[in-house]
């Protein structure tokens, strides 16, 4: 296993700076033993008896609390329960008189055993940590080792078509194996998102199919909504995609699940032009998360778009200059364009980059033009970005437009974001982060309304 490196210098109160809560339910035990060198008899040594504890600290703010806390016997064994609210991975330091020696973080699950053994003269080398959800943890990370080789092979050219399809669905199988086999580990719920996510956008029923085989459990939900929601709303259209997220409403249980569910089923209302039906459904949703501050902040947020960024509305009015270019709403009008705004230092959009090259040097022989509004403060940012990049589009200069108002108008929250905009100056559709994989059925519907 990947092992975290020992963090000496830490404050001695953080180990019992809170306490644990009232409401961890949730039990594991927690049991191993230390040993100061190779011979593990040398209980003697000054280094024991050692503490090690497990903390929980929901923010920089907040006092950590307390999980578990033993105190090794002079041979180095420690034994005791942990108890926690929620399965996940959580902190654990190692102590000697209130000073720091070490520290590694460890996987809590309901009923689980975790073993810890090592020795503290070279704990980063010794330290071993067993228990099921690390021992299935130790197997996902043999699966996708192997299957980076697979990876690295496509993306230098040597696999392709069929046998890239072939290799997919075989690694997809491989996964699924896994989750079956350890379906109530984290490591097995990751595989299950991989299984899924290998058969995305070229084995669409299949992976439907998995989907539904697994939907039943509340910490994969997610899955139907990232995965099956899309696949079914371009494959079947928007009430059998409705109905889908009926069906998920009615199999889950968990609170946060059926919230995610609500926001998706106002969003896929609003991407499909049923504002009413959107309007309210958000309605019953402030309704029913009143006290719910993030779930209010989303509502106000989606609020605006339905009111003012909905398909079918007028783009908002911009203009900035490019190159001793002025380029606006107005300017546009007459041909379609994709309006992104974003920084060009963000990850997620550097990743896209490439794709939108793709999009444009295709549908540029449809009159679709592409235009970037960076958010970068720096002009030299923004040359820096295409020094080595093509520049096939305009890009607007830095500090040519009121980015306070730019935010506002079109209700940026998340970046990048991109307006697909018809050739009247109407939006198609607005997308958010990895929405953008969407685009494609966005400008065939524009094209087909030219026609």
């Amino acid at each position: 296993m990947k092992k975290n490196g020992l963090l000496l210098i830490i404050s001695a109160a953080l180990f019992f700076g809170g306490c644990s809560s009232g409401d961890d339910s949730r039990q594991a035990i927690v049991k191993g033993q230390f040993t100061a060198s190779e011979n593990a008899n040398t209980g003697n040594n000054n280094l024991l008896p050692i503490s090690l504890t497990i903390v929980q600290q929901d923010s920089a703010e907040a006092d950590p609390d307390t999980l578990f806390h033993q105190e090794t016997d002079s041979s180095g064994h420690f034994s005791g329960s942990a108890s926690f609210r929620e399965k996940g991975r959580y902190p654990v330091y190692i102590s000697k008189d209130g000073n720091n020696i070490g520290r590694f973080g460890v996987i809590l699950a309901e009923d689980d055993t975790l073993e810890i053994t090592g020795k503290l003269s070279n704990l980063e080398e010794t330290l071993h940590i067993s228990s099921r959800e690390h021992d299935a943890l130790q197997k996902l990370g043999r699966l996708n080792n192997g299957f980076e080789r697979i990876a690295r092979y496509a993306n230098a050219g040597r696999l392709s078509g069929d046998s890239l399809q072939q290799e997919l669905d075989k690694w997809s199988d491989l996964y699924f194996e896994l989750y079956q086999d350890n379906r109530e580990t984290r490591a097995g719920s990751l595989a299950a998102a991989e299984a899924i996510r290998l058969l995305q956008g070229w084995n669409g029923e299949k992976m439907m199919n998995r989907i539904r085989s697994i939907q039943d459990n509340d910490d994969l939900v997610y899955l139907g909504l990232n995965y099956g929601k899309g696949y079914l709303a371009r494959s079947r259209g928007l009430q059998p995609t409705l109905d889908y997220l009926d069906t998920l409403s009615n199999i889950t249980e968990g609170k946060q699940q059926l919230k995610n569910i609500d926001r998706e089923r106002i969003k896929l209302l609003y991407d499909s032009a049923r504002i009413s039906a959107a309007q309210e459904r958000l309605d019953n949703f402030r309704q029913q998360y009143a006290e719910d501050s993030v779930a209010m902040e989303w509502a106000e947020s989606i609020d605006y778009d339905l009111n003012y960024l909905s398909p079918g509305d007028e783009l908002p009015s911009f203009e900035f200059s490019s190159n001793g270019e002025t380029i606006s709403r107005d300017s546009l009008m007459g041909r379609p364009y994709i309006l992104e705004i974003t920084r060009l230092s963000n990850e997620l959009y550097q990743e896209q980059f490439d794709r939108t090259v793709v999009i444009h040097s295709i549908y540029k022989n449809y009159d679709l033009e592409v235009v970037t509004i960076p958010l970068d403060e720096s002009q030299i940012t923004v040359d820096a970005f295409f020094d080595e990049r093509v520049r096939a589009w305009p890009v607007a200069d830095a500090q040519a437009f009121d980015r306070d108002e730019l935010l506002e108008k079109f209700n940026i929250r998340l970046i990048p974001t991109r307006f697909l905009v018809d050739s009247e100056g109407k939006i198609i559709r607005k997308y958010v982060g990895r929405e953008y994989q969407e685009v494609i059925k966005g400008i065939q519907t524009l094209l087909n309304q030219d026609q």
